[in-house]
């Protein structure tokens, strides 16, 4: 195997006797905002598009919480602390595991079978198909929580299903931008459903025939039953309700709200606010910001209700709903008094509002109907970090303060319809070698908002070879920034920031990273894209003058390297999402990996890297560590504890952090506990130079047997052999510049000189 150089700096402890850490086992790390306030669950990962229902997920009695976010389709679980009047919830993801992978678009939890535990409805797993899955739940006092899809009882249907025309069996249509209503509508024992029809704009009732027919709560005969249930019509083109004048009537097609057909995207919640044994309803629709309220004067005889009473700016009498866009509404109990609260969230992926995104309402009343008074827009949401959509972290040390911090990139925060505000997010680690902690320390790194580029992805290598850290950021287009860091050894610095940088590009969603993969003593960039693949571009410059060549399908570049494909394959369907995000790291200081995030929640770890990237790497770990984040996971790694394990930061589409354990070794070859836990400050002296330099170590004894030292010119050729010692003379060069290299121990370090 050719020598491999990465240009990446690791921060690393250099130990003896390690103690083996886990893979995916999350970290617990204190991290503060920038007004140094904490955050109580840093790690959440960020919420965009949260839906709550209630679970007792450890069986102590009590109704804790379920939150299934919409974007990436992950599970998020709190257990509540049952304070009485209070909201008391803390993040407890052990509990998510619990869940399938295959919940997607929505879900609910109701108990469908009344066996105290909870179940699972959500949008339909069969490609093509709009319909509900059902899973039921089993409880285990070891275990915990299991679930299991449940085939309906008359055939071997996997959705739910009532009898059509020729009694063909057909599926409840709900579509994956809807969230129905999920309730036990007649109060017979068996859970039915509500659901806006394909075609138009009015709710469907189906009933469950399951107790009327003799077999109990635990079965699934649906018959459709009512197409207008409610008798109201919503419009197909606006938010707009049309309630009926006739108590036994449909309302009137005939309105004045351009209606259409199709039926474009409803949220709905269904339960009895005023306890007088009918139900009202809350309505979010695609079109708009505010929820609607339906109510009825009167109690019909039958089984339908008669909506005659429309607040449509909900609640009109405290704060309303004011959600852009498409709002969806849960009723839950939040605060353990007894009494249904309401929670609204953006139920539109990718183009509703990404922060502020739980709004808190609390169901005041004593008895009659409830009335809501609003009281946070960040329900749960400020309890961690969340930068808006997508995150991309990458650690660097941007103070040069030998403590690792972390700058994140993001697609930025919604501000109005398909517009974000994007940049970089400084988090500086104000802890200690052993025990990191952060704190915002920049929202707006190096002014990278004036671009207003989404999908920033930062890295940081040594590109031109001079030594230090040098700064790529990714493009949504392809394309990429470059900033060279003219700080040398001491605090970096980016005086200028370089778009379209070569014009290298050639994907959406570039993510970069820095590396010598084909060792030959200059730094590459490789690149990962929407695509899945990776691509390989060759530096084809010289030390202190990086050039490439930006069309990555052009020799000596290589459009796609070892084989490594992030596209999701499902019985022989790929999809064509695969957002590679690859970073290049040392396993103890020699054997080079690339980890890489995806777009389907998997975490890729390639070794066995040669200098031939034509060859297919080896796929370490696919879902490496078990670790659910969710769509569009970008990682980096630091060894941020200094315990001779590499750490590991994940971002995602959700726009917050996770820290987890990796098992990978960082370094272990040095063998001088002085400079174990210590990352050299050094400068060359002096410089510019006449006859000989030194490299001075400022903040650790270093002897001259720890160290290596040569010159190479400008092109990268050696001019002064390595030898040990920490100085060398450079009397018999000519007047130039010159790049003394050393190495202290593995590590590799560059600096200018200039002689004279």
């Amino acid at each position: 195997m050719s020598r491999i150089i990465l240009t990446i700096l690791f921060l690393s402890t250099l130990i003896f006797s390690i103690e083996a850490q886990t893979a995916g086992q999350r970290m617990s790390l204190d991290v503060n905002r920038i007004d140094g306030t904490p955050y109580l669950f840093p790690d959440v990962g960020g919420m965009n598009n949260p839906q709550f229902s209630e679970i007792d997920l450890n069986n102590d009695g009590i109704m804790d919480l379920f939150v299934f976010d919409k974007t990436g389709d992950v599970v998020l679980t709190y257990i509540n602390t049952g304070v009485p009047n209070e909201v008391s919830y803390v993040f407890a993801p052990e509990y998510a595991k619990a869940f399938p992978n295959t919940v997607k678009e929505w879900a609910l939890l109701r108990d469908y079978n009344l066996d105290g535990i909870m179940d699972i409805y959500c949008y339909s797993s069969t490609p093509g198909i709009a319909g509900i899955d059902l899973y039921q739940g089993s409880y285990d006092a070891t275990d915990g929580y299991s679930f299991e899809l449940v085939l309906n009882g008359h055939n071997d249907f996997d959705l739910l299903s009532f009898p059509g025309f020729s009694n063909i069996e057909l599926e409840i249509y709900v579509s994956r931008d809807d969230i129905p209503s999920i309730i036990d509508i007649d109060e017979d024992g068996d859970v039915d459903v509500l659901t806006f029809s394909q075609a138009g704009n009015k709710m469907e009732w189906y009933k469950n025939m399951s107790v009327e027919m003799g077999y109990g709560s635990d079965s699934l005969y649906f018959e459709f039953v009512d197409p207008c249930w409610g008798l109201f019509i919503e419009s197909g083109v606006s938010s707009a309700i049309q309630l009926s004048n006739n108590s036994n009537q449909c309302a009137d097609l005939n309105l004045s709200l351009n209606q259409s057909n199709i039926h474009v995207g409803s949220t709905s919640a269904c339960w009895d606010n005023d306890g007088d044994g009918d139900y009202e309803m809350i309505i979010g629709d695609v079109t708009t910001n505010t929820l609607s309220y339906l109510n009825s004067s009167t109690v019909n005889d039958d089984e339908t209700p008669w909506f005659d009473i429309l607040d449509a700016n909900f609640p009109n009498y405290d704060t309303p709903v004011d959600i852009p866009l498409f709002p969806a509404p849960f009723v839950l109990d939040l605060n353990n008094d007894g009494r249904k609260d309401l929670v609204a969230s953006p139920n539109d992926v990718g183009a509703s509002m990404n922060r502020n995104v739980a709004w808190r309402y609390e169901n005041f009343t004593e008895s009659g109907e409830g009335q809501f008074n609003f009281r946070e827009d960040d329900f749960l949401v400020n309890d961690c970090i969340d930068l808006g959509q997508g995150s991309k972290p990458a650690f660097f040390d941007y103070n040069g303060d030998g403590l690792m911090d972390i700058v994140v990139g993001t697609d930025g925060f919604f501000t109005n319809l398909a517009e974000f505000d994007t940049r970089l997010i400084v988090f500086e680690n104000i802890g200690t070698n052993s025990e990191p902690s952060y704190q915002i320390a920049d929202e707006d790194w190096l002014g990278f908002s004036q671009y207003n580029d989404r999908n920033l992805a930062p890295c940081f290598g040594d590109l031109d070879g001079d030594g230090d850290m040098d700064l790529l950021v990714g493009q949504n287009d392809g394309q990429l920034f470059y900033a060279e860091n003219t700080g040398g050894s001491g605090v970096p610095a980016f005086p200028q920031i370089i778009p379209n940088y070569l014009d290298i590009g050639g994907g959406q969603k570039c993510v970069p990273s820095i590396a010598d993969l084909d060792g030959d003593g200059l730094a590459d960039i490789i690149t990962g894209f929407k695509q899945g693949r990776v691509a390989f571009f060759k530096n084809i410059g010289v030390l202190g003058t990086p050039d490439f060549n930006p069309d990555k399908t052009l020799a000596p570049n290589i459009n796609g390297i070892g084989g490594i494909d992030t596209r999701f394959e499902n019985n022989g369907f790929v999809d064509t999402r695969g957002y590679a995000a690859p970073k290049v790291f040392l396993v103890d200081g020699t054997e080079p990996h690339i980890i890489t995030g995806s777009y389907f929640n998997s975490i890729y770890v390639y070794n066995a890297i040669t200098s031939d990237l034509t060859v297919d790497f080896n796929l370490d770990a696919e879902g490496y560590g078990d670790i659910i984040q969710g769509q569009e996971t970008a990682v980096d790694l630091a060894d941020i504890d200094n315990d001779g394990y590499f750490e590991m930061v994940i971002g995602n589409t959700r726009g917050g952090l996770a820290f987890y354990e990796t098992d990978y070794v960082s370094d272990t070859t040095l063998d001088n506990e002085d400079i174990l836990t210590k990352i050299p400050d050094y400068q060359l002296v002096p410089n510019p130079a006449t006859d000989r330099v030194e490299v001075l170590f400022r903040n650790m004894d270093v002897n001259d047997e720890e160290v290596r030292i040569g010159v190479l010119d400008i092109t990268g050729k050696t001019v002064k052999d390595m030898k040990k010692g920490r100085s060398i003379q450079i009397d018999d060069l000519p007047v130039g510049v010159f790049i003394v290299t050393f190495y202290l121990g593995e590590r590799q370090f560059f600096e200018k000189v200039v002689k004279y």
